[in-house]
């Protein structure tokens, strides 16, 4: 079993030796789990959010053995599914016409409406789960690979190269995922609360969800906005992710070249980063048209544990505090 260490460079150490000397590393276990420094808070998320379905379905079916009750509904398969999951195959004229032709309108819209939310939950720990999963992917990829085109050719003995084009579009790639997922996360748990502050409970007609349009925007006009130690509060750390997600978006990288150094002493690589710009209080260092700066030496390896366990901490956070709402 490998330890994936901060710096990128592989070690024979055990874990306290790694943790007291980088205070950081990834295990892959032998079925590819990650394990690192807030992955507890993951299994915190997935408890939350089945207790927010069960508080829901409280709500909107009365009780949690109604709410069983309908699980084990004949019609239950394809009301949670279609048009959601692939494994319900109907098309879209089969299924309003079934929804169409069914008797009991209430409990059909009803069922329709409470799946659709519960989609936007899992929506939101599968967000939380490829986060989690790109984040340990990313520490494994920097510290397996040597990002020379050739592992005999160096360009210097000591200082620092880089490496750049294809041979890094793997990792670069990985760190995008994780900035679109982070911003993910805050458009569904935004719909959540959306969708949880007004909640729809007549059933005359199948409603469509209040919090269809609804991205992290919306938030300011919620009752969660602001709320201290919740993704509302505004951080340093979330003003980041906000800003490289944008430029991950929109100019398709955090750098103009997207880069991985490398750091050589006596023709050996001791270390490996990416540098992410100068920010300072969460915002971007710029100068008129330029706004990539590289001066302050920010190391994304090396604030993304703290980043990352700051983020699922709120998150966690976030979720008691809407459950408390449902209650």
């Amino acid at each position: 079993m490998e330890i994936y260490n901060i710096n990128g460079i592989l070690e024979n150490l055990t874990r306290e030796e790694t943790v007291n000397k980088n205070g950081f590393y990834v295990v892959q276990n032998t079925i590819g789990n990650f394990t690192y420094l807030g992955f507890e808070k993951i299994h915190e998320i997935e408890s939350l959010s089945i207790e927010l379905r069960n508080l829901l379905a409280i709500k909107m079916f009365g009780s949690i053995s109604e709410y069983h009750r309908i699980l084990e509904h004949p019609i239950y398969p394809l009301v949670a599914q279609a048009g959601i999951d692939a494994e319900i195959r109907v098309s879209k004229v089969d299924f309003e016409k079934f929804v169409n032709e069914y008797e009991d309108k209430q409990t059909i819209f009803r069922m329709l409406y409470f799946f659709d939310i519960d989609n936007l939950i899992g929506t939101l720990q599968n967000s939380v789960l490829e986060t989690h999963y790109a984040v340990g992917e990313f520490y494994k990829q920097l510290n397996v690979n040597n990002f020379l085109i050739n592992e005999d050719v160096l360009i210097i003995d000591d200082g620092i190269q880089y490496a750049a084009g294809g041979i890094v579009v793997n990792i670069t790639s990985l760190v995008n995922r994780i900035f679109i997922c982070l911003y993910s996360i805050l458009d569904f748990i935004t719909k959540i609360v959306h969708e949880v502050e007004q909640l729809q409970l007549e059933f005359d007609s199948y409603p469509k969800l209040r919090s269809k349009d609804t991205l992290f925007g919306y938030a300011k006009k919620t009752k969660f906005n602001e709320m201290k130690n919740t993704l509302f509060e505004k951080t340093d750390y979330r003003k980041m992710i906000e800003y490289l997600r944008n430029e991950i978006i929109h100019n398709a990288s955090i750098d103009n070249i997207p880069k991985v150094y490398q750091k050589m002493e006596n023709k050996k690589i001791v270390e490996k980063f990416i540098l992410l710009p100068d920010f300072t209080d969460g915002i971007i260092n710029s100068y008129k048209n330029r706004k990539r700066f590289f001066d302050n030496d920010t190391k994304l390896n090396e604030i993304l544990p703290d980043l990352i366990n700051d983020y699922f901490t709120r998150l966690s956070f976030t979720l008691q505090q809407v459950n408390e709402y449902c209650r």
